[in-house]
């Protein structure tokens, strides 16, 4: 889990745009405003944990009664921490820690530390329509996911949908894209990849009140 200390600095209107988008509907989708060759060197990272068998299948469900059930969510991961350093994961997370700064300005959501972890859909695998956060554990507050596919086109699947509301909206994993919305409000599922699909997928924590709630 990283801790992210608080610096000054000045904020891109990209991330002003992404608070005003949450706190007008719950969700955001915005460039992440990586570099090109930070996103290429972290989709290689993916694909080579990927085809070195270094990522693992995610499983559903809460601590000690957590499975492995590819129906409902097929993807294979590795966290971050776990990962050899590198300077385009150092980029990632301090984009990151500038996003929650600029959270915690704009909307006080008190946001503390970020949680991430690498995720690749191989075809076929999707995961069923879902909330971030468990009803007894209000910790997890912002989730965001970014898209690590450079060669996706129209018809590779792996889409984002968003359950709003207003009807559904499909976000494309297009490489660079970054999609953010509130972990306890915003359904969400990830259509059947036809070719495999790699993310960073990550969430911003607030401090628990209760120190035995983690």
């Amino acid at each position: 889990m990283k801790m992210m200390p608080e610096f000054p600095f000045a904020v891109p209107d990209r991330l002003l745009s992404i608070a005003d988008l949450l706190a007008e509907q719950g969700w955001a989708v915005a460039e992440s405003g990586l570099a090109p060759e930070v996103l290429d060197q972290l989709e290689r990272n993916c694909r080579a944990l990927w085809q070195g068998e270094a990522l693992r299948p995610a499983a559903v469900g809460r601590a000690g009664e957590r499975q492995v059930v590819p129906e409902i969510r097929g993807d294979h991961i590795r966290w971050l921490d776990d990962c050899p350093p590198c300077a385009a994961q150092d980029a990632y997370v301090e984009a990151m820690a500038r996003l929650r700064l600029t959270l915690n300005r704009t909307l006080l959501l008190g946001l503390d530390n970020y949680e991430t972890h690498y995720a690749l859909y191989p075809p076929g695998a999707g995961y069923s329509r879902h909330l971030d956060r468990f009803k007894d554990n209000p910790l997890r507050t912002v989730s965001v996911v970014l898209y690590l596919n450079s060669q996706w086109q129209p018809g590779d699947g792996g889409e984002l949908r968003l359950h709003l509301p207003e009807g559904p909206v499909d976000v494309a994993p297009r490489a660079g894209t970054l999609a953010v919305f509130m972990s306890d409000s915003i359904l969400h599922e990830v259509l059947p990849a036809r070719r495999p699909r790699a993310s960073l997928v990550g969430w911003f924590r607030r401090r628990p009140d209760n120190p035995l709630l983690r």
